[in-house]
């Protein structure tokens, strides 16, 4: 029997250079033929999902109201500060992935079909305690807060700064070749990234690098669009894994890469380290560039300290 719902749209127009836009009208028309009551409401700044989260939240709605993002990584991150910093942090989310990466609904396993995400709904499903990351950090404009994905410094990092500030970027969105710029900025981070001491605590050991090229703490194994740089890690597993790589040589780095993309056998390399904890200290002794869930931060070193965390999801 299907269950009585009222769906709440949240709806990032700019995400997926125009997959969200498409995906919203898709949804729109699926609530509308299933006679199924939504409001809507759009972003129309960076972080505007925050706070339009925390006030849906801050109703306390009823298990008949359901809350669905509509946009990519970057939106669910908005959306999920929103909802844990309002007096009501345990409001379940929904996620209709239209991004470009879309990592953690890779990670989650969750669909791209709105019809197949409604009738879903509609079979009332339990909301599912999942993982996520939280962080105090010493950067002025961030604080503290959530990721679903990861929070990366260096070769990531370095990728997603440039990427973001890239004006022909803008350019050829406009001809759905927005991607092609993160591939050059690949061979860019290659020829300029340079390596960096970092400290990793946590409650058992004690690690330092004193050459390394990449430093993420993440929830689940992807980043980048589906690279699996961790294939053991899970949204399910309450504990966060920060991966370490050292910097390899040109023919190192390509023979890396490749077992990356083959078969994950790259994680047995020397260059290649985890380290998994429910708390992790991260300490980096040279500016560096950060990304978090897709948003980049100017160089800095930095302090940190991740924790992990949860919310509800719906699927």
């Amino acid at each position: 029997m299907n269950k009585k719902i009222k769906v709440h749209l949240l709806v990032n127009e700019v995400a997926g250079n125009g997959n969200a836009v498409e995906a919203d009208h898709s949804l729109q028309k699926v609530l509308n033929n299933l006679n199924i009551p939504f409001s809507h409401k759009k972003s129309n700044y960076p972080g505007e999902l925050i706070k339009l989260a925390e006030d849906y939240a801050n109703k306390n709605p009823n298990p008949n109201d359901i809350l669905i993002v509509v946009g990519g990584d970057g939106s669910f991150n908005e959306v999920l500060n929103g909802i844990k910093r309002s007096n009501f942090p345990e409001t379940p989310i929904t996620y209709l992935p239209a991004g470009t990466g879309n990592d953690f609904a890779r990670g989650a396993g969750l669909t791209n079909d709105p019809l197949q995400l409604v009738n879903n709904l509609l079979q009332d499903p339990e909301p599912e305690r999942v993982d996520c990351g939280f962080f105090t950090s010493n950067i002025a404009k961030m604080p503290h807060g959530y990721f679903v994905n990861n929070f990366g410094i260096g070769f990531d990092a370095f990728v997603v700064h440039e990427s973001n500030n890239e004006k022909l970027k803008q350019k050829l969105n406009h001809v759905n070749f927005g991607n092609l710029i993160y591939g050059l900025n690949i061979i860019k981070a290659l020829a300029k990234q340079n390596t960096f001491t970092v400290t990793i605590k946590t409650a058992n050991e004690t690690v330092r690098y004193g050459d390394a090229y990449f430093v993420t703490t993440t929830n689940h194994p992807y980043f980048g669009g589906g690279i699996a740089i961790l294939p053991k890690a899970d949204i399910y597993s309450h504990h966060l894994d920060t991966v370490i790589v050292e910097k390899p040589n040109l023919f190192k780095f390509i023979h890396l890469f490749g077992k990356l993309l083959k078969d994950g056998s790259h994680v047995n390399a020397p260059q290649f380290h985890y380290i998994e904890a429910k708390e992790i200290q991260v300490t980096t002794q040279k500016p560096e560039f950060a990304q978090i869930d897709g948003e980049d931060y100017d160089a800095q070193d930095f302090k940190l300290t991740f924790k992990i965390d949860h919310f509800n999801l719906l699927k």
